[in-house]
């Protein structure tokens, strides 16, 4: 069963313009786990009709190149760990009672974090605070989000390893840098 995504205005505030997003309607375990959107064309490595792609569709529904994966144990050091993976677009962490919807806006602020990189290297978010293991930190960007005429203030937390962060630091002065 396919989920129909809300569309909403999002903008990252550092200058950047609006973008109308659609956001995914998630359907949140209360488990711990990672939802990983795959780059189009890229392998399903999933088997169709195993536990984990069932429980998956459970999450995201049919989705096409969005799955979600429960993870017990170091959940940003697995999520910046599987952004490394070359099917991988993004990834987003989500932590046990994490907003459904905050999860769906940090899918999107991936996305245009992503976008905005030379080489559109994968960006690890998480829509709250996220606990962080050894050698990583996190960065927060205020988004802001129009819905249905109303404006909202969300931070979506960017996950990065320390060995990010020059690479990181560099983009900020407005040119694009290789990932």
């Amino acid at each position: 069963m396919a989920r129909a995504p809300q569309m909403v205005s999002a903008r990252i505030r550092d200058g950047s313009r609006a973008v109308r997003v659609p956001l995914l309607r998630l359907l949140l375990p209360d488990r711990a786990g990672l939802l990983l959107v795959r780059w189009p064309g890229a392998p399903d490595v999933d088997r169709a009709g195993s536990v984990l792609v069932r429980r998956s569709r459970a999450v995201v529904g049919e989705v096409a190149g969005v799955s979600f994966m429960e993870v017990h144990r170091e959940l940003t050091r697995v999520a910046v760990t599987m952004s490394r993976l070359s099917s991988v677009r993004s990834v987003v962490a989500c932590p046990v009672g994490v907003s459904p919807g905050r999860t769906a806006l940090a899918v999107a602020v991936g996305d245009l974090l992503r976008d905005r990189r030379q080489g559109a290297a994968p960006v690890v978010t998480c829509a709250q605070r996220p606990s962080l293991g050894a050698g990583q930190t996190a960065v927060p960007h205020e988004v802001l989000v129009q819905i249905g005429g109303q404006t909202q203030d969300r931070i979506v937390w960017e996950i990065l390893g320390w060995e990010q962060v020059p690479r990181w630091l560099a983009g900020l002065g407005g040119e694009a840098v290789a990932a």
